[in-house]
């Protein structure tokens, strides 16, 4: 079975909503700080991911922890 990478994934849907507001700023010609023109409002989704990318990343610290653990044993 294929292990789930938490750690690499947890980041990235962290700031997910970051890359998002920078990628659709090229594509509106707007700055992506700007909540009035549409691609600052994604920012305001890090307020949910943030947490959740916060607790995938630790879970997987404790899954390498453990997993290491066991391995020398």
């Amino acid at each position: 079975m294929k292990r789930f990478p938490f750690i690499r994934a947890g980041l990235i849907f962290a700031v997910s909503p970051l890359v998002l507001a920078f990628v659709t700023s090229f594509f509106q010609g707007l700055s992506m700080w700007d909540e009035g023109g549409g691609t600052g409002t994604y920012i305001w989704f890090m307020m949910l991911t943030l947490p959740v990318g916060f607790v995938m990343v630790v879970i997987g610290l404790v899954k390498m922890i453990i997993g290491r653990g066991r391995r020398t044993n």
